[in-house]
């Protein structure tokens, strides 16, 4: 039997002496401090795994993930071509294009998925064969082990191992590939300043998963990470206090100590927001698809996207047991970008000649502007097309760091 002293709401004491067999309740009243026992949950030490001792029973009715005997590693092939010239104020600015092909990705594939020719291909919803594959049969795997249970549906009989849970294998065909421009300007560090400007516009696209579990090929689409637009504006100023810089270059040891080697630093980003993922809504929309789309004007996070423009909200429409037509993401249809300022200041103390400790305070997000995530993208959710999350907000850190 194990004890311990348990504190509520910043309470802690030590119980000592105490010994009993039964277990005391922990009742989690304000300001009160209890006693529980706990007993030994493996008094026998743990269960050993068993292995593949069952033989060709190991695993039946679980989950599988595999990986192929002769795994290709994947690889990547990146190309640029780039222009630089160096511009009056020491200032260098640079034009380049940028591509990237990775090939060989690994691509999770569910083995033991419903064969297409089961699913519905109709564009409306197909009651009749979701009631058929949701048919319950007496399970003809109860009481090989614990897991099977009494009855199971037509769809689980018609896998191709009935026997199995998800059997997922992991093949090395997928592929990517990216394009971008970079434009960058630079002004090198001097004098106690720097200064850099940079700017992206891309395009990222992936094939690295299934549209449906039992196509042949995967699927191309936007990729998770595409941001068609990125800007990052940074910078390091060196206060001109202390010694060896402009004002107070002669400054007494002491006062160079606290007033001198200050750095100030900064970062602005502003990127584009993700493409927004859909699920299977497409097929059953019957409006424009152009007008889903609002105006930045117009977006706020309890309407994010036009949720009026011909979306099925209807629950008992909703498609199941079909082949998947429809795409995942769109260009223009995005969640909300990121815009955030970090700025931060640094001072070294020079203790002896081998020690040293930096001061740091940082602010992150230093203008607390709201950086939304992604709305709720289910149609026949209450709230449908509102965004109810978002990113960090403000953060200010401070730190000291000694070196030795």
């Amino acid at each position: 039997i194990f004890y311990d002293s348990i504190g509520i709401n910043g309470y802690n004491s030590i119980q000592t002496g105490f010994t009993s067999t039964t277990p005391v309740q922990v009742s989690m009243d304000s300001g009160v401090t209890y006693v529980a026992s706990l007993t030994n949950p493996f008094p026998n030490g743990l269960i050993q795994p068993k292995g593949a001792a069952g033989g060709l029973t190991t695993n039946l009715g679980q989950s599988l993930t595999l990986y192929g005997r002769d795994r290709k590693n994947p690889y990547n092939q990146r190309w640029s071509l780039g222009i630089q010239h160096l511009l009056p104020g020491q200032l260098k600015a640079e034009v380049t294009y940028v591509g990237n092909r990775g090939t060989r990705l690994q691509v999770a594939r569910n083995m033991n998925t419903l064969p297409q020719r089961y699913l519905s291909k109709s564009l409306v919803r197909d009651q009749a064969t979701i009631n058929y594959l949701a048919a319950s049969f007496s399970n003809p795997f109860y009481g090989i082990n614990s897991i099977y249970g009494k009855n199971i549906s037509r769809s689980g009989l018609l896998l191709p191992y009935p026997q199995f849970g998800s059997i997922t294998l992991y093949e090395p065909i997928g592929y990517s590939w990216y394009h971008a421009l970079q434009v960058a300007t630079e002004r090198r560090f001097s004098k106690g300043f720097m200064f850099m400007f940079n700017y992206t516009y891309s395009r990222s696209m992936d094939a690295s998963a299934f549209l449906n579990a039992s196509d042949a090929r995967p699927y191309e689409s936007l990729s998770a990470n595409d941001r068609p637009h990125r800007v990052v504006i940074s910078g390091i100023y060196e206060l001109p206090f202390g010694r060896k810089r402009p004002i107070g270059a002669n400054m007494p040891a002491a006062l160079n100590f606290f007033a001198g080697g200050w750095q100030l630093n900064g970062v602005m980003q502003r990127q584009s927001g993700p493409a927004l993922v859909w699920g299977d809504v497409w097929t059953l929309f019957t409006g424009d698809s152009t007008k889903v789309g609002l105006s930045k004007n117009e977006r706020n996070v309890d309407r994010w996207f036009n949720t009026d423009a011909g979306f099925n909200k209807v629950s008992t429409q909703q498609l199941a047991s079909n082949v998947r037509y429809s795409p995942w993401r769109f260009s223009n249809l995005r969640a909300d970008g990121q815009a955030r300022w970090d700025f931060s200041i640094f001072k070294n103390f020079l203790i002896q000649e081998k020690l040293t400790v930096q001061y740091r305070a940082e602010i992150v997000n230093a203008w607390n502007h709201p950086n939304l995530l992604t709305p709720d993208m289910t149609p026949t959710s209450s709230t449908f097309g509102m965004v109810t999350s978002q990113d960090a907000t403000r953060t200010w850190v401070m730190s000291l760091k000694l070196s030795f």
